[in-house]
């Protein structure tokens, strides 16, 4: 008897341990795989991430598969608040009791199951203008160029507790000046080397191309590092580019765009 009583109790002793094992390891490769989320940029990106892939979603047919589900709304950046989401040729934002709220800025919503949310930064002006110079000479400007987009933020990309410096330097769409060459460019700081991010040079003096801006800063892939959106605006309504980069095999590389 007392040889089955220690059979018995070896063998929950074995099961207790396993399923401890499975909670603390196998519970959380699960978790990972099953990551989704998606991602609603404005009214004409969308973006889903599912099993470690992305996707992008681009038939109006999807979209309306995506209404009256929750999300949280953000705002410039800024959570709103969690509500529900109608899509007729845009998004259109409302309560649980579907009271229409009205979102001012550029409206980001997030689904997901793994806590995806926004990270907060801020802008600042650019006062040391040695990488801007830099860049510009190593694109044939003059250090004398105007501007009508300069700006930079401060951001731990690679959560190594330093701050990546992230550029934007642009005269596209001028209208108080001529410049002799269109720019709009960014780039990033990391390490104490130059990153380009996106850079368009053109002779064509007309309102072509975009500006481009950091649109917002997000772990999308849940690996504990970020990733970020940059968008890239065109002239008037004509609409904009949005790239979701991620830091891979030493370089920023876009891995999903709207395009």
């Amino acid at each position: 008897m007392v040889k089955k009583r220690t059979y018995i109790f070896l063998i929950i002793i074995l099961v207790v341990f396993f399923i401890v094992m499975f909670l603390v390891f196998g519970r959380k490769n699960i978790k990972k795989s099953d990551n989704t989320s998606v991602f609603i940029l404005g009214d004409s990106t969308v973006w889903k991430y599912s099993k470690n892939n992305y996707y992008n979603i681009t038939y109006k047919s999807s979209f309306q598969k995506l209404s009256w589900n929750s999300y949280d709304v953000y705002s410039n950046n800024e959570k709103v608040g969690n509500y529900y989401l109608w899509y007729n040729d845009k998004w259109y934002v409302f309560d649980k009791d579907r009271n229409p709220i009205k979102i001012d800025g550029d409206l980001i919503a997030i689904k997901s199951n793994y806590g995806l949310e926004l990270k907060k930064f801020s802008t600042e002006n650019v006062t040391d203008f040695s990488y801007v110079d830099m860049v510009l000479e190593d694109n044939g400007l003059s250090s004398d160029s105007q501007f009508t987009s300069i700006y930079k933020i401060n951001f731990d990309i690679d959560n190594d507790s330093v701050n990546e410096e992230f550029y934007i330097i642009s005269n596209a769409f001028a209208i108080d000046f001529v410049p002799e060459k269109t720019f709009s460019i960014a780039f990033t700081i990391k390490d104490n080397s130059l990153y380009y991010i996106y850079r368009d040079v053109t002779d064509n003096k007309n309102f072509s191309g975009c500006i481009p801006y950091y649109n917002s800063f997000l772990d999308f892939d849940n690996d504990g590092t970020s990733e970020f959106v940059l968008s890239c605006a065109k002239y008037s309504n004509m609409g904009q580019i949005d790239m979701l980069y991620k830091y891979v095999d030493n370089n920023f590389k876009i891995i999903i765009s709207n395009q």
